[in-house]
C-alpha cells in the first residue's frame, strides 16, 4: 500500500496547557494540518532533536502518511 506524503510536520513543545504538557505534532497536508499528540508518557521537553524527528515520522505513519525527516522544524 502507497502512503500519501505529508508536506511538512513541526514538532512544538506544549508548556502552557495543564492538561497536555509535551510535545505536540503538526503535520502538514496540502492545505490541512493534523495536530497529533504522543500517548503519554512523550519525550521530555529536554530530548534530542534525532527523537523528535522520530517522533514527527511516527506521527505521520500513525496517521497514515509519509514524510521526508528534512521537513521536520522543531519549536522549542
Amino acid at each position: 500500500m502507497e502512503l500519501a506524503t505529508a508536506q511538512s510536520a513541526e514538532v512544538v513543545w506544549q508548556g502552557h496547557d495543564k492538561k497536555h504538557k509535551g510535545w505536540m505534532v503538526h503535520l502538514q497536508v496540502g492545505s490541512d494540518v493534523i495536530k497529533y499528540t504522543p500517548p503519554a508518557p512523550g519525550p521530555e521537553q529536554s530530548a534530542a532533536d534525532p527523537e523528535l524527528v522520530s517522533l514527527a515520522l511516527k506521527a505521520a505513519l500513525d496517521e497514515g502518511y509519509e514524510l521526508n525527516p528534512g521537513a521536520v522544524k522543531i519549536t522549542r
